[in-house]
């Protein structure tokens, strides 16, 4: 039996999020200057197999954005 080749770890694969939130997301556009910890994150629950309380920070520092933002 051959071993099926593996692909080395040293090449970079695209965020996980890429596949649901591209930069046409329309979505994503709208939070604009807090779309990068959005997507941030989404990584981390695909990551933590959507264990919202492993991404708390990520949570705490949308929600800060997010409160800024309406401040304004």
């Amino acid at each position: 039996m051959e071993k099926a080749t593996e692909k080395p770890d040293s090449e970079t694969k695209p965020p996980n999020h890429q596949m649901d939130a591209d930069e046409e997301d329309e979505n994503v556009k709208q939070l604009k200057e807090c779309s990068s910890l959005y997507l941030s994150l989404q990584d981390c629950l695909v990551d933590s197999n959507r264990d919202w309380k492993s991404c708390q920070k990520h949570v705490q520092a949308l929600k800060a954005c997010h409160e800024k933002k309406v401040k304004k």
